[in-house]
């Protein structure tokens, strides 16, 4: 970077994580936390961010969903990577992998719910393929920033569940898994037998063979990660379910301490996280590809 640039690019990479702050900051009274909007670090941030985000917010609110601090992550990216010329490509072959695999995750999930007897998820509008209706803001945004997030939870009422509420949870759970798992498949077919083959290379656009590759990799990934036996992941409700009494529910004693022990796996356990997760990913894209 240049003598102009570099300032540029670090003011845009401080002024997301202050939009971040804000969204953070927005997301206490849901974890039960009362905040004071008249706090003068909720106005400070109001003030600064609000100048970006409120002109986006008129083209990006959809029902409660305000997609305005993703857009402003995309479109701060974008005048990033022009600063730095780095390729634009991968983030969007990346962004559209994501939204898909969210979608069709959740999806999974709300359809197995169904199918168990349980109407609740479909009732609240989540048995479908619409992204808005999966993809969580905050998530979304953790996704681009450290690369670990995450798409809505489908409600589910498990004394609805047929076969029992221990077992229904498990399959609802492998639900998800199971479902990036075949994606990755279907779409590796292509690409194993040449169908596609990459077509040119753009800072801007992504090839479609850099799409389908990186939806196979990323499918792949998260279906390994949400077969851990970690609360809030799939795995901890599969396991749950095939665990034996009582047993199961010495097990789900963990529940609460699950999501510390999975952010201090994600930010601080690099060699066992590669273990566990990346590790066997490159065995199954070798598999595949």
């Amino acid at each position: 970077m240049g003598i102009l640039t570099s300032p540029i690019y670090y003011a845009l990479e401080i002024y997301k994580w202050i939009i971040l702050a804000r969204v953070l900051l927005s997301w206490l009274p849901v974890i039960g936390m009362r905040i004071n909007p008249y706090n003068p670090i909720f106005r400070i941030l109001y003030q600064i961010t609000d100048p970006v985000l409120a002109p986006l917010r008129r083209f990006s609110q959809f029902g409660m969903m305000d997609l305005s601090p993703l857009i402003a992550f995309f479109l701060i990216g974008f005048v990033q990577n022009l600063l730095v010329g780095r390729s634009l490509s991968q983030t969007i072959a990346f962004a559209i992998a994501l939204t898909v695999a969210f979608t069709v995750h959740e999806f999974a999930h709300a359809w197995m719910a169904l199918q168990m007897g349980d109407p609740t998820a479909a009732n609240q509008g989540r048995l479908t393929l619409d992204p808005r209706r999966h993809l969580d803001v905050l998530g979304a945004i953790m996704v681009l920033t450290v690369g670990f997030g995450w798409a809505k939870p489908v409600p589910v009422n498990p004394n609805r569940l047929q076969g029992g509420a221990k077992t229904g949870m498990a399959l609802v759970a492998v639900a998800g898994p199971f479902i990036n798992l075949a994606m990755a498949v279907v779409a590796a077919i292509p690409l194993r037998l040449g169908m596609i083959e990459p077509l040119y290379t753009s800072t801007y656009i992504p090839d479609p063979y850099q799409v389908v590759f990186t939806f196979v990799f990323l499918n792949v990934v998260l279906a390994i990660f949400n077969v851990l036996p970690i609360a809030p992941l799939d795995g901890f409700s599969i396991l749950y379910g095939l665990l034996p009494y009582p047993t199961s529910e010495s097990f789900r004693k963990l529940e609460p301490f699950g999501p510390l022990i999975l952010l201090l796996l994600i930010f601080f356990g690099g060699p066992i996280f590669s273990a566990l997760v990346m590790g066997p990913a490159r065995l199954i894209m070798g598999l595949l590809l």
